[in-house]
Formats: structure tokens, C-alpha cells, sequence
């Protein structure tokens, strides 16, 4: 082997080694963020923190819900039977689901006053925003059972105004991360974890927990 397949070699393999350590790296950081713990970034008072977190372990109890064996339907059934029906409109079975599993969970704990019942994104954004609590801010550190929405059309440059089309509910923070619970995400209920000011972000509606805790 002459000495320049050789060096080739050695570089080969420190490149492999670096890809490797990378891997590890990468798997040992994921392991963490799953077993993290989430929690929040600004004190509240206790009743309010129960409040929230009654909103967050209802909506885990649909974790796994999905529509390759149609038991997402029993989300999309159950806000169907909820009256009054939000702008009359029955969701269908075909229907995108995220904003309808939010409201779900509202419905589940009779929370509707603090958050507003709807199938579709931009409307409940625009029933957040009527009860004084929209946040325009990508980059707001969100506090478990907020809402966060996003929007596929975000460039990624200064604060997301663009229309949104998908919502879930805050599980809690760490450090910069956020961990998420939403339906019809990968069409199933299932978490998301990212960080604050992710490109897609288009901001938060804020449940007026203070209110009725």
C-alpha cells in the first residue's frame, strides 16, 4: 500500500470515528431530552399549576390515538357531541384533527370559557385573540397547557404572521426546549420537542388558568 492510499485510510477512518462519536452523541442527548425533566419556566401559584397540569396529563391520556386503526376517531366523536357545535361544523373522519383534539381536552374538563372549542387553527387563534389572550411572539416561553401553533409557510425570518395549520398543547420546558403533545401529528397523538423561536412557530394562545384556578 503506497503512502498516499494509506493517509487516505487513516482519514477514512478518523472521519468514520467522528461520524460515530456523532451518533452516540446525538442518541445519549435524545435518551436525555425524552427523560427530561419538563417543567416550568416562570412560578405560578399551586392551584394554577394543578389546573395546567390537568390539562396536560388528560391530553396524554389520548397518547397513541391514530387513524391507520381509526381510534382517533373516538377524539373526533367526542368533539362532535359537544354542543354548541363550533360554527355548526361536524368534523369528519377525513378531517385534519389538531385543533379538534385541543378542544377535546377543553371539552373533557369543561375549560371551554378559557379555551375556545374549534376544528380549524386560524379561527381559534381568532377566539384567543378576541379574549385578550394571543401572543404575537415566536419566541415567548410557553408554560405547560398553553397552546402552541404553528404554520408550514414560516420563512424563518422575523415573527411568523403567516397562516397557521397546526396546534397542541405544551407539556413543559427545559432549558430551551419545549416539549409538545398533538393530535393528528404524523396522524397520531404523539409528542414533539423543540426549541423556542423554532423556525414554524406562529405563537401561543395563553389559557386564563389565574382565572378559575
Amino acid at each position: 500500500m503506497t503512502k498516499t492510499k494509506k493517509v487516505l485510510m487513516i482519514c477514512l477512518f478518523v472521519l468514520l470515528g467522528i461520524v460515530l462519536l456523532g451518533l452516540l452523541i446525538w442518541g445519549g442527548f435524545h435518551i436525555a431530552l425524552q427523560n427530561a425533566n419538563w417543567g416550568y419556566a416562570r412560578t405560578v401559584s399551586h392551584q394554577e399549576e394543578a389546573l395546567r397540569q390537568q390539562v396536560v396529563t388528560t391530553a396524554e391520556t389520548w397518547l397513541g390515538r391514530n387513524e391507520a386503526d381509526g381510534s382517533h376517531r373516538s377524539i373526533i366523536d367526542l368533539y362532535n357531541s359537544h354542543t354548541p357545535l363550533a360554527r355548526g361544523y361536524a368534523v369528519t373522519y377525513e378531517d385534519s384533527w389538531c385543533a379538534t383534539f385541543c378542544s377535546v381536552v377543553s371539552i373533557q374538563l369543561e375549560l371551554t370559557q378559557i379555551i375556545p372549542t374549534e376544528c380549524g387553527c386560524e379561527r381559534q387563534i381568532e377566539l384567543f385573540s378576541e379574549l385578550g389572550r394571543w401572543v404575537e411572539d415566536d419566541g415567548y416561553v410557553p408554560l405547560p397547557g398553553d397552546l402552541i401553533y404553528y404554520s408550514s409557510s414560516d420563512l424563518g425570518v422575523g415573527d411568523c404572521t403567516k397562516w397557521s395549520d397546526h396546534v397542541g398543547i405544551v407539556v413543559g420546558t427545559w432549558g430551551p426546549f419545549i416539549k409538545v403533545i398533538e393530535g393528528n401529528y404524523e396522524d397520531q397523538v404523539t409528542y414533539r420537542i423543540l426549541t423556542v423561536n423554532s423556525k414554524g412557530i406562529r405563537g401561543y394562545g395563553i389559557p386564563d388558568y389565574e382565572s378559575i384556578a
